[in-house]
């Protein structure tokens, strides 16, 4: 009778399941019931690109050889900007307003979880996400017209917003912060800028840096550097970013295709040091003194030993602002410590069009080489190693093909 009971039992409970589209074993994997813990293995990159102007993307063991085929492949969707850590991939879907969350499987990434961006920030659109040593992801944007930048914080463990809002800047006389990138770092948060008047003209003629406690976003800080002018925001990329020793670097933007004038578009292109909280006067990389006709810097990445790779446009070849999605960007390696600037033998490409990099491994740096009318492959190269110090890897198949995202998970 206690037989035929428990089946009863059993069978109901089955009927219920079905009809609700639940499963036995949903929350096997978990049981407080949030997101399944992933494996410890779990595929090392993933790829984002543009195929025809729809997106994809795919997670992937090899980068270094074959092809990949993306289409049909992968996840319909954009994975531009995007940071993944430990077997999670977090994306700015600023098409449907969500910050999502996905697992990384060997059959590619798993959307899992959702957060209305609308909820986060009323009103907010996120154009930047990282990682941050404090255990969270940091979201941000450039300052709206009215001089406000949205941002949130989301905790990592629980996918939950600890922190939400507009961040005003302070003012630099009657010139407004007008553009804002931030990297976090040792309990601050150290945001790129760009100050001028809010029609974009009166560009000041120094660096500027707003330096806030984080994750409070207090006690507001503007730093300056006279080493040049220009926006230290970065463009897809962050201008701003952190060695292993904790050292702060930045590149700066001149191009006049960025402001619609040429008010700073004489300005050299430099890398300049944040030190103590400050800029380090003593510390200046003139990029444009390598070259002998003018060029700007259109996204750096950090690789690692004080090596940072950066996309030069010389600005004779992009008299348009489309002219910078063409063969125009050249890959030069950028030695920190020695203050050396080596172009590589890459072929020319659209580096400016990559809004997520971050791909290292065992002293290789990873990147992908899309060239315009032609094909799209990821290179290794070996960082600090010089002009030729590269191999091409994985191809992805047909042309047309951007990759815009490439991480190492």
């Amino acid at each position: 009778m206690k037989s035929k009971i428990n089946n009863l039992l059993k069978t109901n409970l089955l009927i219920l399941l079905v009809i609700f589209g639940l499963s036995l074993t949903s929350c096997d994997s978990n049981d407080d019931g949030g997101d399944p813990t992933p494996s410890a293995e779990y595929p090392d990159y993933l790829v984002g690109a543009a195929v025809d102007g729809e997106g994809y993307f795919l997670t992937t063991d090899n980068i270094t050889s074959g092809n990949l085929t993306i289409v049909g492949n992968g996840y319909e969707g954009w994975s531009n900007i995007s940071a993944s850590v430990d077997g999670y991939l977090y994306v700015i879907n600023n098409t449907e307003g969500l910050t999502e969350k996905f697992e990384l499987t060997e059959n590619g990434p798993v959307k899992v979880d959702a957060i209305s961006n609308a909820v986060l920030t009323a009103g907010g659109f996120f154009r930047y996400i990282q990682a941050t040593d404090n255990g969270d992801l940091f979201l941000s944007s450039n300052p709206n017209g009215d001089g406000y930048t949205p941002y949130a914080i989301i905790d990592i463990e629980t996918f939950a917003a600890t922190s939400s809002g507009f961040i005003s800047f302070p003012t630099v006389g009657e010139k407004v912060n007008l553009w804002s990138n931030a990297l976090v770092e040792n309990g601050k948060i150290y945001f790129g800028s760009l100050y001028g008047n809010s029609d974009w003209t009166g560009i000041e003629d120094e660096l500027y840096t707003v330096v806030y406690d984080y994750p409070s976003l207090t006690n507001a800080q503007i730093i300056t550097s006279s080493a040049s002018a220009g926006m230290t925001a970065g463009y897809r990329t962050n201008g701003t970013f952190a060695t292993e020793t904790g050292d702060i670097y930045q590149y700066n933007i001149t191009s006049e295709l960025w402001y619609g004038h040429d008010e700073v578009a004489d300005e050299s292109s430099v890398f300049v040091k944040i030190a103590n909280g400050d800029y380090d006067d003593d510390y200046v990389l003139d990029v444009s003194s390598f070259f002998s006709e003018p060029i700007s810097i259109w996204n750096a990445w950090y690789a690692a030993d004080g090596i940072a790779y950066a996309n030069v446009i010389r600005n004779a070849d992009v008299p348009e602002w489309g002219d910078l999605s063409q063969n125009t960007g050249t890959l030069v390696e950028i030695d920190l410590i020695n203050q050396t600037v080596t172009e590589l033998n890459l072929p020319d490409a659209s580096f400016v069009n990559i809004f997520t990099l971050d791909c290292v491994e065992d002293d290789k740096f990873y990147i992908p080489v899309s060239v315009t009318g032609g094909d799209a492959h990821i290179y290794e190269i070996t960082i600090g190693g010089g002009a030729n110090a590269f191999s091409q890897g994985a191809a992805l198949d047909g042309s047309n093909v951007y990759v815009n995202s490439l991480l190492k998970n």
